[in-house]
């Protein structure tokens, strides 16, 4: 997870530069639960580009394949539920006590398909799962928005609010922190995104104008590497402060969609 934040911001040069047309895939794939060894069919990525970087999902700093239904997995018959990169790697010491936790999880809905299952109700049963595998801050902060940008999704308005705060919560204490991994000014912009989605506009300018002012760092980044993390991320910052002054074009309102994004 950190290293996908230290990844990301020249990616995002990338994608603005060298945006293309194609489409992402997806393909199906036999997986075996290891908590009943029950056969499941879950999709597995084909293909992708780095348009997927201009997608609404980046008011909120989620992207691809966060964003996307078939990225979280679950069993028929057990309900374990997982991200797809974790569905058949799970620590094997930790077998017995999922056992017992979803055991006692009460979810009546029958389906074939995985993806028919919404889902924020696919996050619910994750969250509880992923509370057993030790997960730290960022983890965490990253997951409740997820959460959260799901449940806006899905027009789940107070509980995307709860998944927000939550967040938001995680990466303030990240601010305060000098031992942080991940930069301030990437930081700043999260941050100003959770308190726009949770309606303090006041405050997410606040924190972008921080993010402007804020020199982009990593350790050990290479200094042609974080010159082009540095204006990618402000361009992204001044975008966002257009669009949260505008009456017609705030980023929240991409909450209302229904439909996928791309």
């Amino acid at each position: 997870m950190k290293q996908a934040f230290r990844i990301l911001p020249a990616l995002i040069v990338i994608g603005i530069l060298f945006s293309n047309t194609f489409a992402i895939t997806w393909f199906d794939k036999e997986f075996t639960c290891p908590i009943d060894n029950e056969k499941n069919t879950f999709k597995v990525i084909g293909s992708y580009g780095s348009y997927i970087y201009s997608y609404p999902s980046k008011y909120q700093w989620l992207f691809f394949p966060s964003t996307d239904s078939p990225t979280f997995y679950i069993c028929k018959k057990c309900h374990l539920a997982t991200y797809m990169w974790d569905f058949d790697k799970l620590p094997k010491e930790k077998i017995p006590e999922l056992k017992k936790l979803l055991a006692g999880i009460q979810f009546s809905r029958s389906f074939d398909k995985y993806t028919d299952v919404p889902v924020h109700e696919r996050l619910e049963i994750m969250e509880k799962v992923y509370a057993v595998l030790d997960k730290d801050d960022d983890w965490w902060g990253t997951f409740y928005r997820v959460e959260g940008y799901h449940y806006g999704k899905a027009g789940e308005a107070a509980r995307a609010a709860e998944a927000r705060k939550k967040s938001l919560e995680i990466v303030q204490k990240q601010l305060k922190s000098d031992k942080n991994d991940i930069a301030k000014k990437l930081l700043y912009y999260i941050s100003a995104s959770l308190k726009h989605f949770l309606s303090d506009d006041k405050g997410a300018l606040e924190d972008l104008q921080k993010g402007l002012e804020t020199k982009y760092e990593e350790k050990d980044g290479k200094p042609e590497e974080m010159k082009n993390a540095e204006e990618g991320i402000n361009s992204r910052i001044k975008e966002y402060i257009e669009r949260i002054k505008s009456e017609a074009n705030k980023p929240r309102m991409f909450d209302k969609y229904t439909r996928d994004e791309h």
